[in-house]
């Protein structure tokens, strides 16, 4: 049923990494799926890929989590 509502409605994003993050992740509130932005600004699904690619991203940043 929560796939059905994130697929009519859309799905409601939080904000799920640091807030002074520069790579920003989000959670949907109804079906648990992660996300995060692509280099265009665009909201993809953080899959393994996506997920690789912030954790390179926040060590050559210096971030930590």
């Amino acid at each position: 049923m929560k796939e059905i509502n994130c697929k009519i409605f859309g799905h409601s994003l939080n904000k799920s990494s640091a807030p002074n993050a520069h790579i920003k992740e989000y959670k949907c509130s109804c079906c648990h799926k992660s996300f995060t932005q692509d280099g265009y600004g665009e909201i993809v699904i953080l899959d393994s890929f996506w997920k690789q690619n912030n954790e390179n991203l926040r060590a050559s940043f210096g971030y930590t989590i």
